[in-house]
């Protein structure tokens, strides 16, 4: 598309600014603080390149400087005049000519020296234009670009092409926001194995956003090797991270989560035992009622951390409701106690006259089960 640029462009300095403007931004803080401008977003970003940034700060340092209504306008004294003339020509050319807009964005996602440019330059050519040839050239160039944010966003747009640099920004170390991102965006891809490497070496490096991306990644894995990890992280970390393993372990839906996740009741740390509360909701058993009703108990000054225990022992009940025979199930008369349906030969029953053991039936000792079926 080719458009005239001076047209629907309104550049004024920033203490002008009308209150009902929608600002537009274009990624080079010197220049936003100085102007407030308002158009069209692709257009302006387009034609906003960094010589014609300067020249616009240039005039402005100069004279009260303003473009409104396709005109140039700057106040200053006489003596100015000759050395902003030529300067003032130089942005009404800039402004009147024809701009192919993608290409012209393309050309700034580039090789505009500054990185904010850069990356909404390239933000805009995705959004507006999709599948063009030049929104995929300025991606695949993005991908080598000094800014790991753009080329995280380079990367994650181009898909599986991008996968590498996703997996290289995922294993480095000096963007912690970044290389967090880019183990979100490839949780489904990298492989345990690959992801608990990264998550030692954040550790190790204190790279709190990178760990927590890795400990909710293994979160949706059900290998021994990553529930072991989430256990690890939860026993040993006193950070936030104890908190993220917690949920993640909830996440995993698997048994061997619930004991540690029990244990991380008796933390210090509210969020902690608040975050293990909320993972026992979805794998705590019977075993965990009680410790959750202690919990609840003591924590009658903590809303978050009350309503957690609560509704995971009301979750923790929801799920044994309607047990057949044989079944474990929450007892009517005291919360956190145990019972058993009516034993048959073969199955478990709660003895009677002392509360909390387990004994057989007096005849035919068979074995052991939970289960509703018939013997053996």
């Amino acid at each position: 598309m080719v458009v005239t640029p001076i047209s629907g462009v309104r550049i004024h300095r920033q203490e002008q600014k009308l209150p009902w403007a929608r600002e537009i931004e274009v990624g080079d803080e010197p220049f936003d603080r100085a102007f407030y401008i308002v158009g069209p977003t692709c257009l302006l970003s387009a034609l906003l390149d960094a010589k014609t940034r300067q020249l616009l700060l240039s005039v402005n340092a100069e004279s009260r400087f303003e473009i409104v209504h396709g005109e140039l306008r700057a106040e200053m004294v006489d003596k100015q005049v000759a050395d902003l003339l030529p300067l003032l020509v130089d942005i009404g050319r800039r402004f009147a000519l024809p701009l192919k807009v993608a290409q012209r964005m393309a050309e700034n996602a580039q090789k505009d020296p500054e990185a904010g440019v850069r990356l909404q330059n390239l933000l805009l050519l995705v959004h507006d234009h999709p599948g063009y040839p030049e929104t995929t050239e300025a991606l695949r160039t993005a991908c080598s670009d000094a800014s790991p944010q753009i080329r995280l966003r380079a990367a994650k747009e181009l898909g599986a092409e991008g996968r590498d640099v996703l997996v290289e920004l995922a294993e480095n170390t000096v963007d912690d926001a970044v290389s967090a991102q880019a183990v979100s965006i490839l949780a489904g891809e990298l492989s345990g194995e690959r992801t608990r490497a990264i998550l030692v070496q954040a550790l190790r490096r204190r790279r709190i956003q990178t760990a927590s991306a890795c400990l909710e990644a293994l979160g949706r894995s059900t290998a021994a090797e990553d529930v072991d990890t989430l256990v690890k992280v939860l026993t040993r970390e006193k950070s936030e991270l104890a908190a993220v393993a917690a949920t993640a372990l909830g996440t995993t839906g698997n048994p061997a989560a619930e004991p540690p996740l029990i244990h991380a009741l008796q933390a210090e740390q509210a969020d902690l035992q608040a975050a293990a509360a909320n993972a026992l909701a979805r794998v705590g058993t019977t075993a965990a009622v009680l410790p959750l009703k202690e919990v609840a108990e003591r924590s009658s000054r903590d809303p978050e951390l009350s309503k957690a225990t609560r509704q995971a022992i009301a979750e923790i009940q929801s799920r044994l409701q309607g047990a057949s025979p044989g079944q474990l199930s929450i007892a009517g008369t005291e919360a956190g106690q145990l019972s058993l349906a009516q034993a048959e030969a073969g199955q478990l029953s709660l003895a009677t006259d002392q509360a909390g053991e387990l004994s057989l039936p007096a005849k035919e000792p068979e074995q052991l089960s939970l289960g509703g079926g018939e013997d053996g």
